[in-house]
């Protein structure tokens, strides 16, 4: 029972994620043949529905583990973005930009749980400055509300340098923690921030290496994971560094943590669920080996369902009973 109280002390911590918007949208239907056209599976559709992604995933992980979450980015003038905005609600600041269309991912699953298709809609193009500073001022006016920063980058353009390197000072100046999923490419944007996570394959080309995981003979995981955390953390000025490693856990460049082994259906979202319960830590008890332990309880939970999913309150309690 050991998680209990910490994941008792998230009810009134407030989080702030901003970030890149998606609309995750899923076609179900039962695989029946293969197409006369062409070699591919013919999908009976059966169901659709669409869930918030991204950042609005994230923000709904922070909620499902008992937090407060309101979630800051951009949204295109279209029907997914009016969808994204009506899931959210009061705990959404969409901002509209008429330039650039919403992130949607329509996925197409066969027989339930196996995926065959993926269509995105997108755009990767940076910020316009009119966005630039409207994302800023949205920031800026809730930080003092919050006690996390939650910076969620996909790589869509809303992170910009200029977004990402003012919340970080304003943050400092409230004395709030910054907490990020970022990308190699723009880990140079986050100087001063108290957290950033990446997976394996990202730290590995972050510090210019093949694999992290494994020796030159691929025999047996090494100690290179955390070798990385030390490096981009002296690198890239950032207080700690989360590297996640899937099935061997994670590590952070100050101790291991064990993965819990479980079946997995799908790991759309795992990292979401990851972040969220590490910025929900880090505001309860700070940078704890306990947060990191619960993170990898939370995100073996949610890779246990199919899809983009947050743990369930079964989960929770399991995970609050062991």
């Amino acid at each position: 029972m050991k998680f209990r109280r910490l994941l008792d002390s998230f009810a009134d911590k407030r989080i702030l994620v901003v970030g890149d918007l998606m609309l995750d949208e899923y076609i179900v239907g039962k695989a029946t043949r293969i197409s006369p056209e062409a070699p591919v599976m013919v999908v009976r559709q059966h169901r659709t529905y669409a869930v918030p992604g991204g950042a609005a995933n994230v923000a709904k992980n922070i909620e499902a583990l008992g937090g407060r979450a309101t979630v800051v980015g951009v949204v295109g003038e279209d029907a997914a973005g009016r969808e994204l905005q009506l899931a959210l609600g009061e705990h959404g600041v969409l901002i509209p930009d008429p330039a650039r269309p919403t992130t949607r991912k329509t996925r197409v699953l066969a027989d339930t749980t196996h995926q065959v298709l993926r269509i995105d809609q997108e755009s990767e193009d940076p910020l316009d400055p009119d966005m630039e500073e409207a994302v800023i001022a949205a920031v800026e006016e809730r930080i003092r509300e919050s006690n996390a920063i939650l910076l969620s980058d996909y790589t869509k353009g809303v992170l910009t340098p200029a977004v990402v390197s003012s919340t970080i000072k304003a943050a400092r100046e409230w004395g709030v923690p910054v907490v990020a999923n970022a990308k190699p490419e723009s880990l140079h944007y986050y100087s001063g921030a108290t957290l950033v996570s990446l997976n394996a394959r990202e730290a590995a080309e972050a510090v210019g290496a093949k694999d992290i995981l494994r020796h030159n003979n691929g025999a047996g995981i090494t100690d290179r994971p955390r070798e990385a955390a030390l490096q981009l953390q002296r690198n890239h000025k950032i207080e700690h560094v989360l590297i996640t490693l899937g099935e061997y856990g994670m590590c952070t460049e100050a101790f291991w943590v064990s993965p819990r082994k479980v079946e997995v259906f799908d790991t759309a979202g795992a990292g979401d669920t990851t972040i969220a319960t590490v910025a929900l830590g880090i505001a309860s008890v700070g940078f704890d080996s306990l947060v990191f332990e619960l993170a990898a309880q939370t995100s073996a939970a949610v890779v246990s369902h199919v899809g983009v999913a947050v743990p369930s309150a079964d989960d929770l309690e399991s995970i609050r009973l062991s």
